[in-house]
Formats: C-alpha cells, sequence, structure tokens
C-alpha cells in the first residue's frame, strides 16, 4: 500500500463516524493526493478497539472520527487526544498516551469553532480530556459529535466536521513559534483550555483533568511531554482545578524541571 500522510477512520457501529465520512465524500473523492495524500477508512469494531490499525493502514497520522457520548446532552464537537493516564477502560493500554498531533489537533479545533460560527451551528466546541484507546504507535488524534443519536446523524454537523478535518490536514504549518502544550487540571470538557487552542502560538496536546491527577506522576508527565508532536516544553494549569493535588503537582514539575504557565495568563 502507498504510504499516506492521513488516514481517517471510522466504525460502522458509530453513527456519528458514519456521519461524518458520508460527508467527506461528498465534499471530496478520496483517495486525495494533493498537496497532501489521505483516505477514508471503514472498520466494523468499535472505534476505541482498533488496537494497532497502524500496523495494517500505511500512515502518518491517524484522525479517528466518532460520536461524543455525554449524559448532560449538551451538542458538541469535540476534540481530544489519545491514551489513559490510569487504568485503561474504554480501550488502550494502562497509564499509556498515544503520540498527538498537537498543532493538527489545535488547527482542526480552530476550524471547528469557526464552520460552528460561519453556518449557524448551536453545538459548543470543546476539548475533551484525554481518556480512552485505542493504542497505535503513530500519531492520532479523536474528532467527535456529541452528544445523542439526534446529534450523530446531523448532517449539517457532519459537514462542519468534515471540513474542519479536510483544511486542518491540508495546513503545512511552517510557524517556528508553534509550541506544544500539556494542560493538567480542570474538568472533563476542559473550559479553560479553550482561550489556549484559540490563541496565536499554544496547542494543548493533552489534558489530564481534576479526577485523574492521582495517576498523574513523573513517568506519565515525561510520557506526555515526549509524545506531544512537537515536543512539549512547558505545561499549563488550570490553576483552580488542580484542587487539593496543587502543592504535589507544583513539585512534581520543580522535580522535573518543567516551566508552567496558567490558563488565566493565556490572552484569547
Amino acid at each position: 500500500m502507498e504510504k499516506l500522510d492521513f488516514a481517517i477512520v471510522v466504525s460502522r457501529q458509530d453513527t456519528a463516524g458514519m456521519n461524518v465520512r458520508e460527508q467527506l465524500l461528498e465534499l471530496e473523492r478520496f483517495p486525495l493526493a494533493d498537496p497532501v495524500k489521505a483516505d477514508v477508512f471503514v472498520r466494523d469494531e468499535p472505534i476505541t478497539d482498533l488496537e494497532g490499525i497502524d500496523q495494517e493502514i500505511g500512515a502518518d497520522v491517524f484522525i479517528f472520527a466518532s460520536r461524543h457520548v455525554s449524559r448532560s446532552g449538551v451538542h458538541s464537537l469535540t476534540v481530544h487526544s489519545i491514551g489513559n493516564w490510569g487504568k485503561a477502560v474504554f480501550g488502550g493500554k494502562d497509564g499509556t498516551l498515544v503520540s498527538c498531533p498537537a498543532l493538527l489537533m489545535k488547527n482542526c479545533f480552530k476550524f471547528l469553532v469557526e464552520g460552528a460560527g460561519k453556518t449557524g451551528l448551536d453545538y459548543e466546541v470543546m476539548q475533551e480530556a484525554t481518556h480512552h484507546g485505542p493504542c497505535i504507535e503513530k500519531p492520532a488524534m479523536f474528532v467527535e459529535i456529541g452528544s445523542n443519536e439526534d446529534r450523530w446523524n446531523d448532517k449539517a454537523a457532519g459537514k462542519v466536521v468534515a471540513a474542519a478535518i479536510l483544511d486542518a490536514i491540508r495546513i503545512r504549518e511552517a510557524n517556528g513559534s508553534l509550541k506544544s502544550v500539556v494542560g493538567i487540571g480542570g474538568m472533563h470538557h476542559s473550559p479553560n483550555f479553550r482561550k489556549v487552542m484559540l490563541s496565536g502560538n499554544a496547542a494543548v496536546s493533552y489534558v489530564c483533568p481534576k479526577y485523574m491527577l492521582e495517576a498523574l506522576d513523573a513517568d506519565i508527565l515525561r510520557q506526555a511531554m515526549e509524545k506531544s508532536v512537537p515536543r512539549a516544553e512547558s505545561v499549563v494549569l488550570d490553576w483552580k482545578g488542580l484542587g487539593l493535588h496543587k502543592p504535589r503537582i507544583m513539585k512534581l514539575l520543580e522535580d522535573l524541571g518543567i516551566a508552567y504557565g496558567k490558563t488565566r495568563d493565556v490572552s484569547a
């Protein structure tokens, strides 16, 4: 198989993913060949069970399009990196993160915001915490539609997601000032990291939310820094969202010599 720049992967069991696939095929003829090489792949297994799919598909970067489930039922478009800070509950491996194409995810996030705004789509664009598999070796990210059956089938939402994916993969970012940062603290849907993702020079790769801070230790934090693409040199803290873990997290950063900033200090 010819090597691809990007593989967009969906599951037949996932209504939202199949919706996005339909919209991708309406927008473009695949496989793409110029200026990037990309194709869309459908698998029968649940999306979080596609362990090692990079051994089947020859691509540099993987984008998984799927559904987002939320008890709140908020209409949402989400992005997130892949992996597990602690025990793997929904695919992947315990304490293992998948390499994150942080700048691609930042661009996709921005295009989702722009697309939803231009089309009047009443969806909240969010970055979720890093929280599930599958586990693969290549850089990968998720783009999702939430949060119920009606939303997963919403063609307008599917088109915004499809267009955002296409726009993001076509960007060849040449600005050397852009950097990756790891987000620590706060809620699962990371509202305080939103302005970082929309700012000019930082992309949040992984987010370790408040409810997973117990699992955050030196080994997995180093993993998050090293697996961010480009490599992260600093972290961004949701200061109030560190709770009782604040003293331990600050000591961890000091011991590892990792620089940090706070979300409240980031200009939107």
